[in-house]
């Protein structure tokens, strides 16, 4: 039996992130790799949207804020989500070797 797809949102602080991903990536290593690193990060959002609590929580997230927040890996980028409502938040999407807490505290002072 195949579950439904959860409606999801991607919030500007991701569309930020995957848009300096793709920047670094096109850059880097050609437009190739973007295809293959987006069409990733698609499958990857569908498969949370299938699938919302195969996510963990962050270790840099824990104690910080509350607990809803997940995370899972696509390829070499980190996804950071969260379901309210019967809604995926895609909240993050970002390098796996990035500083998150240094990330966090960024768009936190972007915000203000």
């Amino acid at each position: 039996m195949v579950s439904r797809l959860l409606p999801y949102r991607i919030l500007p602080t991701a569309r930020i992130g995957i848009e300096e991903l793709r920047s670094y990536i096109v850059r880097t290593f050609g437009w190739e790799t973007w295809r293959e690193t987006s069409a990733q990060i698609q499958q990857t959002i569908a498969q949370i949207r299938q699938f919302p609590d195969s996510g963990h929580l962050p270790a840099e997230l824990e104690g910080f804020i509350e607990d809803s927040f997940r995370q899972v890996l696509s390829g070499k980028n980190r996804i950071i989500y969260q379901v309210r409502e019967d809604t995926v938040f895609i909240h993050l999407v970002v390098d796996t070797r990035r500083d998150l807490q240094a990330l966090l505290h960024r768009i936190v002072l972007r915000l203000m």
